[in-house]
């Protein structure tokens, strides 16, 4: 695998529900591309879009703001933004720069889908 690679696969679960499965490192050369799929998706009011992060094991500062920009969006436009799958490296990271509390985080992709079927809160 090349040093900078990064890929992304979009998984569409019902109306309301897209996975994004990414694998590689999500640095200053990847995280645009992350951030117009992601971004994409979370422009339609009422999204949950939940990032698979399992298959990455680097995440830059890059990748970071691409995070909480995400969340922002969901936010603003009525719906939702989560990860799922976090190794270890990366939740370290999360961790130090104090993203954990921020951010909605689940162990694995069946219990994102499970939250995710729950009723939107009024």
């Amino acid at each position: 695998m090349e040093e900078n690679y990064m890929e992304i696969i979009r998984e569409e679960s019902g109306e309301r529900l897209v996975f994004f499965g990414v694998s590689g490192r999500v640095d200053a050369l990847t995280s645009p591309q992350l951030e117009q799929e992601l971004l994409s998706a979370l422009a339609e009011q009422g999204k949950f879009c939940v990032l698979d992060l399992a298959q990455v094991d680097y995440m830059s500062s890059a990748g970071l703001r691409v995070l909480l920009m995400c969340k922002k969006t969901a936010a603003r436009n009525k719906g939702s933004f989560a990860l799922c799958g976090l190794q270890e490296s990366v939740r370290k990271i999360l961790e130090m720069v104090g993203y954990l509390p921020l951010l909605e985080i689940y162990p694995d992709r069946l219990t994102a889908h499970a939250a995710a079927r729950k009723p939107l809160e009024g």
